[in-house]
């Protein structure tokens, strides 16, 4: 079937040079939008893939507080040679916590603060305020700025 001229008089000119200029100019946005669109993405991905990598670092370091309480415990029941050798041994180990952003909670002595603490004893002891911390069972830590995991405390209540 033979074209029609109509059809080609409806069609822009490739060759007039402010048709050529629109599509340049059109097909440029479009190019930066892509550009864009495929920085945010990949933003987004880097932030994802390093909050997972942290929460995975917190997973972790969390299973091996155990090991800091009974190094701890450890320190407290020996009363030998053996407490120097555990002294570095709890030192070493800390040291390690604290390089990858894990750092105990200050309880003993401080206003009861029931977001890093856990009240698992009340007590009385008149030379002290009223909702202060008289003891620490268990220390609690922070990773970063988060808890990791909250202290186990004896509050003081005055009647």
């Amino acid at each position: 079937m033979p074209e029609t001229s109509t059809s080609k008089k409806n069609e822009p000119s490739t060759s007039d040079p402010l048709t050529i200029s629109n599509q340049v100019d059109e097909l440029t946005r479009t190019l930066q939008q892509v550009q864009a669109d495929f920085e945010n993405y990949r933003k987004r991905s880097q932030q994802e893939a390093n909050a997972h990598y942290l929460q995975g670092k917190a997973i972790a370091f969390k299973e091996l507080l155990s090991f800091a309480d009974t190094l701890d415990a450890a320190l407290h029941q020996v009363k030998d040679v053996h407490q120097k050798d555990i002294a570095n041994l709890q030192s070493q180990f800390l040291k390690l916590l604290s390089e990858n952003g894990i750092k105990p909670i200050q309880t003993k002595g401080k206003t009861f603060d029931p977001f890093t603490s856990e009240c698992t004893m009340q007590g009385q002891d008149a030379s002290q305020a009223d909702e202060v911390v008289l003891e620490e069972f268990q220390k609690g830590y922070y990773f970063n700025d988060d808890i990791l995991r909250t202290a186990k405390v004896k509050v003081n209540k005055k009647e």
